[in-house]
């Protein structure tokens, strides 16, 4: 019994011992290079800051980290890549392009690595055109939008060996 007493002292006191210790740890550092920062890369790898807002005045306020941050009655705290961010920042994500090369595009790869775009499809005459992107694309009469991933679409997954 006191074996087992002295074998559970001796990893108590180790553990103490190791936890006590002063390490140099490295602290990670944000897409900006500030240790615990609050700066993230979007989707397209541009690195976007965090930022005191004034609602108000609609003046953003670009932080570094959060440390002594104190915020004024007419202020609120914007995380860069929170839902209040990329809800509003017209910047984020704006330098994506598509598999085809399109700015903010909207064609996708399927399972075989080959690059679709969007489909304008006419359901009268059931031609279908190519769309660079869905947003800024304008329908012609009797057309709509439909993924290249439809199940429709005999050219998805077409190039798979």
């Amino acid at each position: 019994m006191k074996t087992k007493t002295k074998l559970v002292l001796s990893i108590c006191a180790l553990t103490l011992i190791f936890s006590a210790c002063n390490k140099d740890s490295v602290k990670p550092e944000d897409c900006i290079g500030v240790e615990n920062g609050v700066a993230v890369m979007d989707d397209c790898g541009e690195c976007h800051q965090s930022y005191i807002y004034d609602y108000i005045n609609h003046v953003p306020t670009y932080i570094e980290d959060t440390a002594e941050l104190v915020l004024g009655a007419t202020e609120m705290l914007v995380l860069a890549g929170s839902a209040n961010d990329t809800a509003s920042n017209p910047n984020w994500n704006a330098s994506c392009t598509d598999c085809s090369g399109i700015l903010n595009g909207s064609a996708i790869i399927d399972d075989c690595e080959d690059c679709h775009k969007w489909l304008a499809y006419n359901y009268v005459t059931h031609a279908t055109r190519e769309v660079n992107d869905t947003i800024t694309e304008i329908l012609l009469e009797n057309e709509m939008f439909t993924s290249p991933n439809n199940n429709m679409n005999p050219l998805w997954n077409a190039g798979c060996k």
